[in-house]
């Protein structure tokens, strides 16, 4: 760059700077507290209560009321073709026949088995909900003071220095 050239660049640039009106710059300010702050949050946590409970075990029945309803049947037929007579006689065994099979079906399911019932034991389950409240780490509160005044500046770390942007006017 020869020597017009540079004082031209020189004179240019003083010239800007005098007709400026105002210029700006970064200044980075010493933190002197952090403060953490915290939020609160409420959810609802599922827990699983377990209780055992005792059933009855049913064993079907159904061969005893075909034993019944069998039993039933042979008794009523016999009994029913004792007491008709000619065609009659085969009427009065079907009817005493059917009859006695209903006859059996039904005593035979109001008796049971005859045992005793049995048992057994069943875990159950029931998942129930608790309205927790937490508190959960949210940010830090920087402070720092610059030229007498306080900054305060929301961060999710805590910061060493903030940055603070000073315009210089004239």
């Amino acid at each position: 760059m020869n020597k017009v050239s540079f004082m031209t660049l020189s004179l240019l640039v003083s010239v800007t700077a005098v007709m400026a009106e105002s210029f700006s710059t970064v200044e980075y300010v010493k933190v002197h507290r952090s403060t953490p702050i915290y939020s609160t949050i409420q959810e609802n946590v599922p827990s699983e209560e377990c209780y055992d409970v005792r059933e009855e075990v049913h064993s079907g029945g159904s061969g005893n009321t075909i034993v019944g309803a069998l039993a039933g049947g042979a008794l009523g037929g016999v009994l029913g073709h004792q007491i008709g007579g000619g065609s009659g006689k085969t009427v009065a065994t079907v009817g005493g026949a059917v009859l006695g099979t209903l006859a059996g079906q039904k005593v035979a399911n109001s008796y049971g088995t005859g045992a005793a019932p049995a048992y057994r034991t069943v875990r159950k389950c029931d998942t129930r909900y608790t309205l927790q409240t937490r508190e959960v780490l949210s940010g830090y509160s920087n402070v720092a003071k610059f030229k007498g005044k306080k900054i305060r500046v929301e961060s999710d770390y805590p910061l060493k220095e903030i940055p603070v942007t000073v315009t210089y006017s004239y």
